[in-house]
């Protein structure tokens, strides 16, 4: 890897970390199922906006870079950024919001009970909830998900920035 992978791995990585620590602390996270659902939803554009950056800064300075090229480039800012987005996770489930899990495994039972379930059925989705909105879940799906989210914006980046270039 060299430094422009580090750099925007950490820039792309550091701007997710810092998207889920300010909608935490703005107390979206607190809010019901409907506003994670936003929060987790805007966070795909902080993504997708440093990939953009980034493959126009790798155009910049690489003007004959390939597709194939670029596009690799921008897996491995992904894989920089996966990471720090998994350790973001920890440190949210383990310092910011312990209670989380808890949390969110209320909010779906209160959700499913406000349409009639039974207290047995209830109890089954708290059980699975808890797997879910788990710490191990999160941060798997936060490293696959920026991982994936990666490639196939520095695709799309990429290939804006070229087709723009060659208008």
């Amino acid at each position: 890897m060299k430094a422009f992978e580090w750099k925007w791995g950490g820039l792309i990585g550091g701007a997710g970390v810092l998207w889920l620590v300010a909608s935490w602390a703005a107390g979206w996270h607190g809010r019901g199922l409907g506003l994670i659902q936003v929060t987790a939803a805007l966070s795909m554009l902080v993504g997708l906006a440093g990939y953009f950056l980034a493959m126009r800064d790798l155009l910049r300075r690489e003007p004959e870079t390939t597709a194939a090229e670029g596009i690799k480039r921008g897996a491995l800012i992904a894989v920089i950024a996966a990471v720090l987005a998994v350790l973001g996770q920890v440190i949210y489930f383990q310092v910011l919001n312990p209670g989380w899990t808890e949390y969110m495994v209320e909010q779906t039972r209160l959700w499913y009970a406000g349409r009639g379930m039974e207290e047995k059925a209830l109890e089954e989705i708290a059980a699975s909830a808890r797997g879910t909105f788990g710490l191990r879940s999160y941060a798997t799906q936060a490293g696959a998900g920026a991982f994936l989210q990666g490639i196939l914006f520095s695709a799309m980046g990429f290939g804006f920035f070229k087709w723009h270039a060659n208008r």
